[in-house]
């Protein structure tokens, strides 16, 4: 990728992810969602495999508010392959706890299938209300092309 500027709005989420609001609202965001999920009893079957988004037949995306609590752990992947996540090596996740909510919600476990779409749908409608309610603009975008976005960027600035 070139030098040129993103159409991803990398600052808004390198500033949401500095905000202590943001970063609580968002660690209670994902405590409902583990709650949610756990109700289904939903097992991982796969060990990884959905993580490889290509070769699975699916693509992972993610609002403002998640990248900003992924950047707020002090993470930012070099994504070398752009078919897989950066993060999940040896079958496992390696951000587990700043993971999207995507991948907290998906399970290849067929008994999986009728619930996950509508809590997904359920969920994305609770994280647009708390981009207004926090004030952060909102954007819906490929996991992959915002770790590439990232990683292409100037480093984050603090100001103090």
């Amino acid at each position: 990728m070139s030098a040129q500027a993103s159409p991803l709005p990398i600052d808004v989420w390198r500033e949401a992810a500095q905000r202590a609001d943001v970063i609580e609202a968002m660690h209670r965001f994902y405590l409902e969602v583990t709650r949610r999920v756990a109700a289904h009893g939903a097992t991982c079957w796969n060990r990884g495999a959905c993580c490889r988004f290509g070769q699975y037949g699916h693509r992972l995306y993610v609002t403002s508010l998640e990248v900003a609590f992924y950047l707020s752990g002090g993470c930012e992947a070099d994504p070398a392959d752009t078919d897989a996540c950066p993060h999940a090596r040896d079958g496992r996740c390696h951000v587990r706890d700043l993971r999207p909510m995507g991948c907290r919600v998906f399970y290849c476990d067929p008994g999986a299938q009728e619930w996950q779409g509508p809590l997904t749908e359920e969920l994305l409608a609770k994280l647009r209300r708390l981009h207004e309610q926090l004030d952060v603009p909102y954007a819906y975008v490929d996991w992959i092309a915002a770790l590439q976005s990232l990683r292409d960027s100037p480093p984050m600035r603090i100001d103090r």
